[in-house]
């Protein structure tokens, strides 16, 4: 028994089988290990591979989008997929109007090395911003009055508007003035109830070349402040020297899409002879009957229907070599952007309105929907809008623009004198985009500027 228990002629082949195993054991987790290694470095490769098609695909939206044609149309675009170096790229852009943004985003797959179904995809995306300079006169931000004399207003009126005035401002009665800014060149004068801002509600920048008093007697005091009736954050005693834009008859006759030099339109006569003279009749633009006015290439378009609402459609320049009336009691929206030109006086008579919107509220957008008058007229008032009428719109007026009771003007008015009295309203809306025709307007340059640190990748 003993002899059988120190017999260990067995043990080698134990040990052997043990060895053997633990072999075999070390050796695949060799294999597993070394595969996995490589897989993953293969994945990684792939990866970069990815990353790279991303970056691709980020640069083929930046190409796209230094070639569009307007880069500040809303417009999103997309491309790919695309076959490039065994993967695949796709790439889209999304532009954002209030911060004037495009986000660029490129998108790259290559082949899973692993084995799965799903390729290895990466994603690289930046920001680009739109810049627009020139374009418009800084005039066309204000109520402008062009004048050495004292522009008045009176009576029960507010105007919430930015003003400028070249010479002195009266007010009186209870006129009120709420815009963002007032710039008058010369002096203030106010008396009765009429005031710039309220206690309130102050005007956030005041600046008056010369000085105030309140009443119309007595020294002008520096800086305005209450005493004088003037409510305001911020006063400035200097005043930028913004000039009126130069008016150009002579070359919008000869040039306007619709006029004297091209008149496909047999309903609205724009002259009776080749020469600028203000010859022309007055013509009525809000008649009963519909007429259509459209040249060939559809630059130039002046189309109206009546109804309740009627519409006006406005494209180009038009140009008439004489008066202009909007007949009364008519309410009109229109669409497009243009400017109507008149030599002599324009007029919008009676119960008219006319809008970029039919409710004729804030909703307007005028870099959507923007209609600008142009009167040339030598006359002392060149443009007049009578009793309970609401425009919205530009208007420029080469002598003085009335506006009578219960007028609601919602734009710019650029004049050599404003006169705005009797339960008038004047607001603004801001716009960045100018129409053809629109005086001391140019065409605006477009910069793309790539935004520092916004290159991401997932």
């Amino acid at each position: 028994m003993r002899r059988r228990l120190e017999n260990e002629s067995g043990i080698a082949l134990v040990m052997a089988v043990g060895i053997l195993a633990f072999l075999m054991v070390t050796g695949s987790a060799v294999v597993f290990y070394a595969g996995s290694n490589a897989r993953s470095a293969e994945y990684s490769a792939d990866d970069a591979k990815a990353l790279n098609l991303a970056e691709a695909g980020e640069n083929y939206a930046r190409a796209a989008l230094w070639n569009a044609a307007d880069p500040t149309s809303p417009t999103t675009f997309s491309g790919g997929p695309l076959t490039l170096e065994s993967g695949t790229v796709s790439y889209s852009g999304s532009y954002d109007s209030t911060t004037k943004l495009w986000t660029l985003t490129g998108t790259g797959a290559y082949t899973n090395p692993t084995g799965g179904t799903a390729p290895v995809s990466r994603t690289a995306s930046s920001q680009v911003l739109v810049s627009t300079t020139g374009g418009l006169h800084p005039a066309w931000g204000y109520l402008f009055a062009d004048t050495t004399s004292c522009t008045t207003l009176s009576n029960n009126l507010t105007i919430d508007a930015p003003i400028y005035v070249r010479g002195d401002l009266c007010m009186e009665n209870s006129a009120l003035v709420t815009g963002d800014i007032v710039q008058v060149r010369g002096n203030v004068q106010i008396k009765g109830t009429a005031s710039i801002g309220l206690s309130g509600t102050p005007v956030p920048v005041v600046r008056v070349g010369g000085g105030c008093r309140y009443p119309w007697s007595g020294s002008y005091v520096t800086p305005c402040t209450s005493s004088q009736r003037v409510y305001r954050s911020i006063f400035y005693n200097t005043v930028p020297d913004l000039e009126k834009p130069v008016l150009e008859l002579d070359h919008w006759y000869a040039n306007a899409n619709l006029g004297p030099a091209s008149d496909p339109c047999a309903t609205l006569q724009f002259d009776t002879d080749s020469t600028l003279n203000r010859s022309n009749p007055t013509q009525y633009l809000l008649t009963t009957t519909a007429y259509t006015c459209q040249t060939a290439d559809g630059l130039g378009k002046l189309n109206y229907t009546p109804g309740t609402p009627g519409t006006l459609e406005i494209e180009g320049v038009v140009f008439f070599d004489g008066p202009v009336r909007l007949n009364s009691n008519r309410e009109v929206v229109y669409t497009g952007g243009g400017t109507i030109y008149a030599s002599d006086v324009i007029t919008i008579e009676n119960h008219v309105s006319l809008c970029g919107v039919a409710a004729c509220d804030g909703t307007w957008n005028p870099d959507e929907n923007l209609l600008a008058f142009v009167s040339g007229a030598v006359a002392d008032d060149g443009f007049v809008i009578e009793n309970n009428t609401t425009f919205q719109g530009a208007i420029y007026v080469h002598t003085d623009f009335s506006q009578d009771n219960s007028v609601i003007v919602c734009g710019p008015v650029i004049a050599q004198e404003l006169e705005i009295s009797n339960n008038t309203d004047n607001c603004f809306v801001p716009f960045s985009n100018g129409v053809p025709g629109l005086p001391g307007s140019s065409t605006p340059t477009v910069t793309l500027l790539n935004v520092p640190d916004s290159f991401t990748t997932d």
